[in-house]
């Protein structure tokens, strides 16, 4: 690199297109990209379906706005007014990088950057839209895409490296593909368990004694929310220390959710908490209960095993992308293959039988720091910008 370039990058605007804004992990991962930038100016773009005060809020961006056929659902008729559109707007402005997050916009904005030509692409992404847990169209459309798509995205920013490996399975250039975990709330220190645990009861109403299965997390399905009250039935089918079910969050599931706890005769036994948007009392959630599950069909990391982990509670999962990567890294939990609810709950019960363990977790999250995060991402769009700061390039070589 020449030495006589400036070691920042220089003032430009970034384009961010996302093709829903809720709270969610691709969500956190635009704030963090743009967190990390400073020099960039950040415009985002995005679909209908989408939360623009959040967005306001969660970005700090200089502008932000919806572009009304920008839908998550296939639609033939506005996927094409939405390429058209972004085409115009990359035409007419002088973008530096276009970013695009999720599928939907994954696709739509990197076409339109390919049509115009002259504005680098980078795709960040959360979870990938094939493999196991999909559907046989999306097994066949969406590699293919991306296969295509790849040559002409300057890189992919990716959670982890199990995401990484099914891009390069695909024929994603390795060297494209950058592992930039997802910011989230870790906690400084840690509550004893049984405070933790009077926390929850008081906010709450848990009942005090009870062993607690907790599953956090949007309940739609792709997290299989209702496979809880079968999770629940048979984790209390002849236990002589039967559990109660914790669930933090909210979705389009909760209603069916509900009515098939009190069809089964189990609503006295769960607490459906909803969205929780104070983070010490989700913290307090992973730190207090006994055990967290994850049924979800897909994932790219799970960032509610990351901070399962984080609090030292043991975790059983189905065995979707990430979840090895985090056993890996002295997690303690089980990762079961997917689908097999009675495998979660042979490994749940292993987990309630042990009890907690006693000390600080034994677990390597320094990846997760804002601080590292910020340094990957400063790499990533360093190198598509032409330039890498000298004080990412010092980190980079001093961690490895």
């Amino acid at each position: 690199m020449d030495g006589s370039r400036s070691n920042k990058i220089p003032a430009a605007v970034a384009l961010h297109v996302c093709t829903r804004f809720q709270r969610g992990g691709s969500e956190r991962r635009l704030g963090d990209i743009a967190r990390a930038l400073p020099e960039l100016r950040h415009h985002v773009l995005l679909g209908a379906e989408s939360d623009l005060e959040l967005a306001r809020q969660q970005t700090g961006a200089e502008r932000v706005w919806v572009l009304p056929t920008l839908v998550r659902q296939v639609d033939p008729a506005r996927d094409l007014a939405s390429l058209v559109s972004l085409w115009r707007l990359l035409r007419r402005r002088d973008y530096s990088v276009v970013v695009s997050h999720q599928s939907k916009a994954g696709v739509l904005a990197r076409l339109a950057a390919a049509a115009v030509g002259d504005h680098p692409a980078v795709h960040s992404l959360s979870m990938a839209s094939f493999g196991p847990g999909y559907g046989r169209l999306e097994n066949w459309v969406f590699p293919r895409l991306e296969r295509a798509l790849g040559s002409r995205t300057s890189a992919f920013c990716v959670v982890g490296d199990d995401l990484a490996g099914c891009f390069t399975a695909i024929g994603v250039p390795r060297d494209r593909l950058h592992v930039v975990r997802s910011g989230v709330p870790l906690p400084a220190r840690l509550r004893p368990r049984d405070e933790a645990r009077r926390l929850l009861d008081a906010r709450h109403g848990t009942v005090p004694g009870r062993r607690l299965v907790c599953c956090v997390g949007s309940l739609e399905p792709r997290k299989n929310p209702l496979l809880l009250p079968l999770l629940l039935r048979d984790l209390r089918d002849g236990s002589a220390d039967p559990p109660d079910l914790l669930v933090v969050g909210d979705g389009p599931e909760r209603d069916r959710l509900t009515a098939e706890l009190s069809a089964r005769g189990l609503a006295d036994h769960a607490v459906l908490t909803g969205h929780l948007t104070d983070p010490d009392h989700v913290q307090d959630a992973f730190r207090g209960v006994d055990l967290v599950v994850l049924l979800s069909e897909a994932e790219g990391l799970p960032q509610v095993l990351v901070q399962s982990a984080a609090a030292g509670t043991p975790f059983v999962a189905f065995d979707v992308e990430g979840v090895r990567e985090i056993l890996a890294l002295g997690a303690r939990g089980s990762a079961v293959p997917l689908g097999r609810l009675d495998g979660v709950v042979d490994a749940a019960r292993r987990w309630l039988r042990a009890g907690p363990v006693g000390g600080e977790p034994q677990v390597d999250l320094s990846s997760w720091s804002p601080e590292s995060i910020a340094a990957s991402y400063r790499a990533a769009f360093g190198r598509v910008l032409g330039m890498i700061p000298e004080s990412t390039r010092e980190l980079l070589s001093a961690s490895g």
